[in-house]
């Protein structure tokens, strides 16, 4: 069964300070093949399905849904 966890909504990153991933589809933004999902902390859109969070290091992913800016690092 895969683990659900809901990422931490945070402001929108100064430009240069942060790695951000966006895009316009209404797909997640990575995927693959390990038990474990990260969703939007604002609407739980998937955002990443499938990989380790640690394996992600500090980036941003921000949200197709609902444009929210949401930290995997720390959680």
């Amino acid at each position: 069964m895969t683990k659900i966890v809901k990422l931490r909504v945070i402001p929108p990153p100064e430009k240069g300070t942060r790695t951000v991933f966006s895009t316009h589809d209404k797909d997640a933004l990575v995927k693959g093949i390990e038990l474990e999902s990260l969703v939007c902390g604002n609407c739980e859109f998937v955002l990443v399905e499938n990989v380790l969070a640690y394996n992600q290091g500090d980036v941003v992913l921000q949200c197709p849904g609902c444009k929210s800016y949401n930290e995997i690092s720390n959680i």
